[in-house]
């Protein structure tokens, strides 16, 4: 059965947080959502911090957003931008159809996809997302700002969640 967990992270400590968590996942496919660094930058500080990659499918909503330049990489796929949920939706669906083995959805940030989209949104996509990932088996990992903690939308997609970490 599948676990969704919301984990609410100190600014100051984000990566180092980020890091901790997808190397305890190290024995897992990790599907990683990325709406705030690029995959470029991930990529390169996992590897200063010994994470091994090969295991790691990214989707990269920043990017191009960001206008940063986007080779065509095997494990990475690239959307137009955060707002994009429905593209969004799609990749990570495709990517568990894809994936064998036991996977982990992380998405990282439910803050960062806040300024992109209003807090109605977020809520219907977060809905969406985690009842798609229970449906699949797929276990889940959200990160959130602890600065947002108190936002209703966190509040609501803490009630999804069947644990909380942090904040």
């Amino acid at each position: 059965m599948s676990k969704i967990i919301l984990n609410v992270i100190k600014p100051e400590k984000y990566f180092e947080e980020v890091s901790k968590i997808i190397k305890k996942q190290s024995s897992k496919n990790i599907i990683y959502i990325t709406t705030n660094k690029p995959y470029s930058f991930i990529v390169n500080s996992f590897k200063k911090n010994k994470i091994n990659t090969d295991k790691i499918f990214f989707i990269d909503c920043i990017s191009k957003q960001i206008k940063e330049k986007t080779n065509d990489e095997g494990n990475c796929v690239f959307i137009q931008s955060p707002q994009d949920l429905t593209t969004i939706s799609i990749a990570a669906n495709e990517a568990i159809k894809k994936i064998s083995g036991n996977k982990i959805l992380f998405l990282d940030s439910l803050s960062v996809l806040l300024v992109y989209n209003d807090s109605n949104t977020i809520g219907k996509f977060s809905n969406f997302l985690l009842n798609k990932m229970r449906a699949s088996d797929v276990d889940t990992i959200m990160l959130a700002l602890e600065s947002d903690a108190d936002k209703n939308i966190i509040k609501q997609i803490e009630s999804f969640s069947d644990e909380v970490k942090g904040g």
